[in-house]
C-alpha cells in the first residue's frame, strides 16, 4: 500500500527530537489535513479516518478537511484513510503530526485499479436481484448482532430562509441492546412492527448549545438521536433490506467502482408508491462484492403528514415536511460493520397558525460522527431523561480534547450567523 505523496518542509533532527518531547509532555495532539485526489486534486468529502487496529477514527468534512485528536502514546501507530474508487492509504501517526505543524498534511489517495475491462453487462457480474438477495442474506454476518457499546459525535444545526439560527452539539454515549437483529414487521394492514421494545439507550455526556433565534421552537434544542443510527434501514430490517419489501422496488446496477482491489456495486433504487410515512423513495448504496456489505446508502423520500399544532402560550404553529435527504456511510469495526458518519437534511414549511398564510421555509440538519465502539466489553446503561440535557454544563476543556468534524465552509457560515449577536463562546455558556 503506497503512502500518500505530502511534502515536508523541514526534517531536521532538532525539530524530530523536539517533537519526541512535545508528544510525551501533552495529554494529546491535534492532527489537521486534507483528503484529495492525487490526479485531479479534488477534495474528497466523507473519508473514512482512523487509527489502524482500534475502532477509533473521524472522517473528512463535506469540504474533504479533517481534524483528528490523538492520544501522544500512539505516535508509532498508523492512520488509515480509505475512500471508495481509491487505494487506501497509510502513513505513521508521528509522521502525520509533523506535516499537520506545518500546515502541509494532504493525503493524496490514487484511484483503484481500472475495471473498465469488466462491463456490467458482462457475465462476470451479477444481476442486480442477486446482489440484493446477497446483501440481505448476509446481513447477520456483516452486522453485530450481540450489545455494542458507540461513542457519537451529535452536531445539530437549523436554518430559517436564508440564515441559521441554532446550533447543537453533544457527545453521546449509546448501548444498543438489540443491535442489528432484524425487526420483523407484519405488513398485512399498516406496516407494525412485531418485536418491538426499548433497545437502543443514549446519553448525553457533554453539550453545548447556542441562543435559539428560531421562530419554531418545535424540537427545541433536542438531541435526536433517532434520526441517526438507531433508525438507519439496515439495524431496523426496513424497506429494501427487508425480505417482503426489497421486491417492490426498482433497482439498477448503474455503475463499477472499487475499494482498493475489492469491486463495488453501486446500485440505484427508487419506489413510487408510499410505505409507512414515507413516499417516492430513491437513492443508491454501494455494495462490497466480497461480503456483499453496504458501504454507503444515500436516499432521499417525501415525508407524509404534518407535525405539531398550534399553541398560543407557547407561539408555535405547523410544521409541514417538505422533503428529506438522509446519507450512511459504513465501515468495519472488529469484523463488523457499524456505521461511521450519517447526516440528514430535512426541509420543513412552518405556519404561525392554523389559519394564517404566513409561512417560512426551515432546513434542519444532523451530523453524527463515530468516534468509537466497543463490541467486545460493552456497558449497558439506561435511557437518558431529556429534561436533564439543560443541566449539562459547557466544558471548554473536553471540547478541545474530543474528536469533531473539522470546519467547513458551512460551519463557517452557521458560525458568522449566530455570532451577529453575541460569540458562540458566550452562547455556549448560558443555561437552555
Amino acid at each position: 500500500m503506497k503512502r500518500a505523496k505530502i511534502v515536508l518542509l523541514f526534517t531536521s533532527f532538532l525539530l524530530v527530537l523536539l517533537f519526541g518531547f512535545e508528544v510525551l509532555g501533552q495529554t494529546n495532539f491535534l492532527i489537521k489535513g486534507k483528503v484529495i485526489d492525487s490526479e485531479t486534486k479534488e477534495l474528497l468529502p466523507f473519508a473514512s479516518i482512523g487509527i489502524e487496529g482500534t475502532s477509533v477514527g473521524t472522517a473528512s468534512n463535506s469540504a474533504g478537511i479533517f481534524e483528528f485528536r490523538l492520544n501522544p502514546t500512539w505516535k508509532d501507530k498508523f492512520i488509515v484513510c480509505s475512500f471508495v474508487g481509491y487505494q487506501p492509504l497509510k502513513i505513521k501517526v508521528s509522521e502525520a503530526y509533523q506535516y499537520s505543524k506545518s500546515n502541509q498534511l494532504v493525503l493524496e489517495l490514487k484511484s483503484s485499479e481500472s475495471l473498465k475491462t469488466v462491463t456490467i453487462s458482462s457475465k462476470r457480474i451479477p444481476k442486480v436481484e442477486k446482489i440484493m438477495k446477497q446483501v440481505i442474506k448476509n446481513l447477520p454476518e456483516n452486522y453485530p448482532q450481540t450489545p455494542y457499546n458507540v461513542d457519537f459525535f451529535y452536531r445539530e444545526y437549523l436554518k430559517d430562509s436564508t440564515a441559521y439560527v441554532r446550533l447543537v452539539e453533544a457527545a453521546l454515549h449509546v448501548y444498543d441492546k438489540r443491535a442489528y437483529v432484524p425487526i420483523i414487521y407484519n405488513y398485512k394492514s399498516a406496516p407494525t412492527i412485531l418485536n418491538l421494545e426499548e433497545d437502543y439507550f443514549a446519553q448525553v455526556k457533554e453539550r453545548r448549545a447556542s441562543y435559539d433565534y428560531s421562530k419554531s421552537k418545535i424540537n427545541n434544542f433536542f438531541i435526536d438521536v433517532e434520526y441517526g443510527t438507531k433508525y438507519n434501514w439496515i439495524r431496523k430490517n426496513q424497506f429494501i433490506f427487508d425480505k417482503m419489501m426489497y421486491e417492490k422496488f426498482d433497482y439498477e446496477l448503474v455503475n463499477l467502482t472499487s475499494i482498493g482491489k475489492k469491486t463495488v456495486y453501486e446500485i440505484s433504487f427508487s419506489y413510487n408508491g408510499t410505505i409507512d410515512r414515507f413516499r417516492k423513495l430513491k437513492g443508491k448504496l454501494f455494495v462490497n462484492d466480497e461480503d456483499y456489505a453496504v458501504l454507503q446508502l444515500h436516499f432521499s423520500y417525501l415525508p407524509v403528514g404534518a407535525m405539531g399544532g398550534y399553541n398560543a402560550k407557547e407561539r408555535y404553529g405547523y410544521n409541514i415536511y417538505l422533503e428529506n435527504e438522509e446519507h450512511f456511510y459504513f465501515k468495519k469495526y472488529d469484523e463488523k460493520y457499524l456505521v461511521s458518519y450519517q447526516s440528514l437534511r430535512s426541509i420543513e414549511k412552518y405556519y404561525e397558525s392554523q389559519e394564517a398564510f404566513e409561512e417560512s421555509v426551515s432546513e434542519y440538519f444532523v451530523e453524527q460522527l463515530t468516534v468509537n465502539v466497543n463490541q467486545k466489553n460493552p456497558t449497558p446503561q439506561d435511557l437518558q431523561d431529556d429534561s436533564k440535557l439543560k443541566e449539562i454544563d459547557y466544558n471548554t476543556a473536553f471540547w478541545e480534547s474530543y474528536n469533531v468534524l473539522a470546519d467547513s465552509p458551512l460551519n463557517i457560515k452557521i458560525k458568522a450567523d449566530l455570532e451577529k449577536r453575541q460569540s458562540l463562546e458566550k452562547q455556549f455558556e448560558l443555561k437552555k
